[in-house]
């Protein structure tokens, strides 16, 4: 998950990688990163409260358009959101067809 450090210091978050580096998380403030649970950590996937998710360019632009046409009444294929490895519906949400 691509996260922004929404912290006011530098810290270490020894339950997380930064997969950009492989490396333990190290944040520092505005920073922005792809972050997964360390290796046999049973801990959350995003580490709140301390990050906000952030959305790529592309997903952000597809979510657009999907809905546009759903506005128009048209069917979305939210198969693409998959793609992109985000979920436009939280675990144990359903959407409506």
């Amino acid at each position: 998950m691509r996260a922004a450090y929404t912290g006011h210091e530098a810290l270490t978050f020894a339950d997380y990688i930064d997969l950009g580096t492989g490396r333990t998380l190290a944040v520092v403030p505005g920073g922005t990163y792809d972050v997964a649970p360390a290796s046999g950590r049973v801990i959350p996937e995003f580490p709140e409260p301390w990050f906000t998710p952030v959305i790529s360019k592309e997903l952000a632009g597809e979510i657009r358009e999907g809905l546009a046409a759903a506005d128009r009444g048209e069917t979305v294929d939210l198969g693409s959101f998959a793609e992109h490895g985000d979920d436009p519906a939280p675990e144990g949400e359903q959407q409506d067809e």
